[in-house]
């Protein structure tokens, strides 16, 4: 006689809990980046996550910032040997205790190495999910490290070309993120599989459309086509043209913009302001004649304010652009440049469906920070599941 079998109650799979601790490592604080990282993590504030910072403080701590790269250089001669351990040790102790300090209402830990405090920083407050962008190979190399000893995830969020190096050097993440279709598209050819979350930029309303009366570019260095602005403002006295200071300048750029100041009547020099809105105040469009292939949030802050940009045709740029704008090769002459500035601003019927197009642009719905924070979390979720 065969006992009647019993029952099994079948145990289904308990969902991983989402993300609520989320820690931003980055080297950049200042600019456009700064800004955008900031507001990625309040709109995931908004959504119920927990963020916290860790970053390089800058340029504080000048005498012991240039200790730690006298101590660096003597631990990569010295590699291997043992003449180089004392140095390594040294190195590895500066800057391991943070500043903290308060950035648009975000918790940030500021410190000259954020290698060197990472460790006691994820100890004190452990992140479901470390998310790492705009940093040194050093940097992304010790985060990495302590996050795999730690079973912590970690996310790669490419903003810039110069981070794909991150990935030759065979230092993969658990995920890797990329602010633009070019950058998804260099990880791919490099082997990586990226997913595509545009930067977020909460665009600040302006009381008063735009007045009209000046080429804007914003950021003006050699890498952001500086040396377009002499021969347009010689070859047209007529328009005002605005250098608008976004990062800290060096020494040898405010030279370089204090002269074109002292040599064009038409060429004027603004300090950083923290409110884009006020920036853009006076523009008629935003000239962009980049060097370097990114997608800067001023695009999408002019757009929106209905103004088109002038801008080089590199990848980021002709993405981030749309039809609101003008392409421009980025190795061109200055006569196209100064042709195609000179087309948007004096006819003002191809100016007007240039900003009825840019307005149009801006409105696509994946660049809406709410959608951006809720596919963010989405993914990080995802990350968090796989790696429980």
């Amino acid at each position: 006689m065969t006992s009647p079998s019993v029952p099994t109650t079948r145990r289904l799979p308990v969902p991983a809990p989402p993300a609520r601790r989320l820690l931003f490592v980055s080297s950049v604080v200042e600019g456009g980046s700064g800004r955008s990282q900031r507001e990625l993590a309040a709109a995931l504030r908004d959504a119920g996550r927990e963020v916290r910072f860790l970053v390089d403080a800058g340029d504080a701590a000048t005498q012991r910032r240039r200790l730690l790269s006298e101590f660096t250089d003597a631990t990569v001669r010295f590699e291997g040997r043992v003449v180089g351990k004392p140095f390594d040790a040294v190195r590895r102790r500066l800057g391991a205790r943070p500043t903290i300090r308060e950035i648009d209402g975000l918790r940030h830990e500021a410190t000259i190495a954020p290698e060197n405090a990472f460790a006691s920083s994820v100890g004190s407050w452990r992140p479901d999910v470390v998310v790492v962008s705009s940093i040194t190979r050093v940097t992304w190399r010790r985060v990495r490290a302590v996050c795999r000893e730690r079973s912590i995830p970690t996310a790669l969020y490419l903003r810039e070309a110069p981070a794909i190096g991150h990935l030759t050097a065979g230092l993969s993440p658990d995920l890797l993120l990329a602010n633009s279709g070019t950058l998804v598209e260099d990880a791919w050819r490099l082997g990586h599989q990226a997913t595509l979350v545009p930067s977020v930029v909460r665009v600040d309303p302006m009381e008063q459309p735009p007045s009209g009366e000046v080429v804007l570019l914003v950021n003006p260095l050699a890498s952001h086509g500086l040396h377009v602005v002499g021969p347009l403002a010689a070859a047209r006295p007529d328009i005002p043209i605005v250098l608008q200071e976004s990062w800290s300048l060096s020494h040898g750029d405010r030279v370089e913009i204090d002269r074109l100041v002292r040599d064009h009547a038409n060429v004027a020099f603004r300090a950083f302001e923290p409110r884009p809105g006020r920036v853009l105040q006076d523009a008629r469009l935003v000239l962009a004649p980049h060097q370097v292939d990114n997608r800067p949030r001023t695009v999408l802050e002019a757009q929106t304010n209905g103004l088109p940009v002038v801008a080089s045709d590199l990848p980021g740029l002709v993405e981030a652009v749309g039809a609101g704008g003008v392409m421009v090769p980025h190795d061109a002459g200055p006569e196209q440049w100064i042709r195609a500035v000179g087309e948007v601003w004096d006819d003002e019927a191809y100016w007007m469906n240039l900003s009825d197009r840019a307005r149009m642009h801006a409105g696509r719905p994946e660049v809406r920070p709410d959608v951006i924070a809720a596919r963010f979390c989405e993914i990080i979720d995802e990350l968090v599941a796989a790696s429980a």
